[in-house]
């Protein structure tokens, strides 16, 4: 997928009218400086919907949907962000050049991707040609791992040695870019070492197959058997998935997708003919990963365990796959067994016999539903509240009704009586607008805020770059975003930025705040973010004081002499941080 140039992205924002591409969607009307109607992506009977054409964005204020007009066309359509460029620009006549380079915050974000390539390429580089890859080449052939498959997911080896990866980098020019990736450590200003030794290399892909991070797993019997990377600039785990950029072809041919646990478990299925398997990266099944899946096929099936824990894991799950539009289906895999060892000692046909013994996870949801219910009218009661809970959130008209139909026979109440309980849960959260604003301190809600600030008032970019140090963002996530916003120069479009590295409830939360009042002008944003900044700084004495009282007690539990300064300065602090509370 072709990627754009700033001026371009530009040039189709300014030209694609928010309000003229959303009423093509959304029968709205003027209400004083905005239009409202209801909102296309939850079932509501009061508009909820608002679109502001001087701020250029939409929010709903019903399930907290929001964004520019790329992300209401990603939303609508389920497409990536180049794919809503060049939907926008077909429909307003505007020809797209592929993007060329020329520095700022894209060419930076470039530069990032060749220091993954380029580590990406040493990894591979050292299993395959060096004498210090061949306890990992006798590794993988223990796991039973192929060169093929090897070579197909791009496996490498980090040596032991501290600093083969650094000085790799250093003859590039690529130290600093390694350190924020998080390929390279530096401690107290000293020289920077590899975070990545004695493991073999798993390069994580996005959809492009540009390398966004990585996964290592040690050889030897240690602890962490995993090191993965951090958040950065390119990676967000809750958003990325391991082996699609592998799987797209063939989940499309079959228009499902596997999602499994780890790496090797990917690379298994892989090769025992299941290419369209994919992995959370370390962290539990997100929405955003379904919703990213949901794009390429709607049949998602996830695999379990399948004992007792796996069962109530599957429970879960439902909540996620409901959230992101998708039924999903549940895959058991017998006690003792992951994927990988499954293939490995009991062969394909196993995993094929459990792909076909597959159920949607709300039907297996309704039986034990049915089954904590047992014969009594309560616990039926009960059970049918659950339910239809659940049921309030399946989005496509024809899956309601069809499960309504089932639970109502599963559970013995009325089918009437079921859907009309769904649609009154449904209609509550609806009349009680889903709070937008993240909970949190002060201090967290402040982080947010000021990143909104550096997206929505390019004027202050400059200024918060000098007030606020990223050191006290306690959300690294967060302090990447709001370092790469503040480096934007004036033609530079924060539009990517937003589509492609904001969460949909972060974009709601953007949108919500583009919307306010104090965003009208340069004056009263100023004035918020220095009350954002004051937020951060009075969090940041407060930690201080905290690490002084934990210092001070230790050192009194070894009767320190230093003891009576240290309760002198600590008083001091303490009197310091009264007066700027006050």
């Amino acid at each position: 997928m072709a990627r754009f140039a700033d001026d371009t992205i530009e040039q189709v924002r300014e030209r694609a009218d928010i309000v003229e591409v959303i009423g093509a969607h959304v029968r709205l009307r003027r209400s004083g400086r905005n239009f409202i109607g209801l909102c296309p992506f939850h079932n509501e009977k009061t508009p909820s919907f608002s679109v502001s054409p001087e701020r250029g964005f939409f929010h709903c204020f019903g399930c907290g949907a929001g964004g520019t007009v790329f992300n209401f066309i990603m939303k609508i359509e389920g497409l990536s962000f180049p794919e809503a460029i060049e939907s926008l620009a077909r429909r307003y006549g505007i020809r797209l050049p592929e993007r060329t380079e020329s520095g700022g915050a894209s060419a930076e974000r470039n530069e990032l991707f060749r220091t993954n390539q380029v580590a990406a390429e040493f990894f591979s580089h050292v299993l395959w040609n060096t004498p210090d890859g061949a306890a990992a080449r006798d590794y993988l052939k223990s796991r039973g791992v192929s060169a093929e498959a090897a070579r197909a997911f791009m496996l490498g080896y980090a040596p032991v040695r501290p600093a083969s990866l650094a000085r790799a980098l250093e003859k590039r020019g690529l130290v600093e870019r390694g350190v924020k990736l998080g390929l390279l450590k530096r401690e107290n200003g000293g020289a920077p070492y590899d975070s990545f030794r004695a493991r073999v290399i798993f390069p994580i892909r996005d959809a492009q197959g540009r390398v966004v991070a990585f996964g290592g797993r040690i050889l030897e019997n240690r602890q962490p058997k995993y090191l993965n990377s951090p958040e950065s600039p390119l990676y967000s785990k809750a958003r990325t998935l391991y082996g699609l950029y592998e799987a797209r072809q063939a989940i499309a041919q079959r228009d499902r997708v596997i999602v499994v646990e780890g790496y090797f478990d990917v690379i298994a299925l892989w090769q025992a003919g299941f290419r369209e398997t994919v992995a959370s990266c370390g962290t539990s099944l997100t929405a955003e990963q379904l919703r990213a899946l949901g794009r390429y096929s709607r049949n998602v099936m996830a695999c379990f365990d399948g004992d007792e824990a796996g069962r109530k894991a599957s429970l879960r799950a439902l909540e996620v796959f409901l959230e992101a539009g998708l039924l999903g289906r549940g895959i058991f895999i017998p006690e003792g067994f992951d994927p990988d060892t499954l293939v490995a000692r009991r062969g394909k046909v196993a995993m094929e016999e459990l792909i076909a013994a597959s159920e949607l996870l709300i039907d297996y949801f309704l039986r034990e539903q049915a089954r904590e219910a047992g014969g009594s009218l309560e616990g039926r009661a009960r059970a049918a509240e659950r339910v239809a809970a659940a049921l309030q959130r399946v989005e496509n008209p024809f899956e309601m009704d069809l499960l309504t139909r089932k639970a109502a026979d599963v559970l013995g109440v009325g089918e009437d009586t079921l859907r009309r309980a769904a649609r009154s849960r449904g209609a509550a959260q609806r009349r009680a607008p889903v709070p937008v604003v993240s909970p949190g301190d002060a201090a967290s809600k402040a982080e947010f805020g000021l990143l909104a600030i550096a997206l929505l008032r390019p004027e202050l970019r400059d200024e918060l770059r000098g007030r606020c140090a990223v050191e006290d963002f306690a959300d690294r996530g967060l302090a990447l975003l709001f370092e790469e916003a503040c480096r934007l120069g004036p033609g530079e479009s924060c539009e990517a930025l937003i589509s492609e590295r904001l969460t949909p409830e972060q974009q709601g939360r953007l949108s919500e705040l583009a919307l306010a009042p104090a965003f009208d002008n340069a004056e009263t944003a100023a004035r918020m973010a220095a009350d954002f900044v004051a937020a951060l700084e009075r969090r940041r004495r407060r930690r201080e004081i905290d690490e002084n009282k934990r210092a001070l007690l230790e050192a009194a539990n070894r009767s320190d002499p230093a003891v009576a300064q240290a309760v002198v300065a600590l008083r001091r602090a303490l009197k310091n941080n009264d007066s700027v509370e006050k």
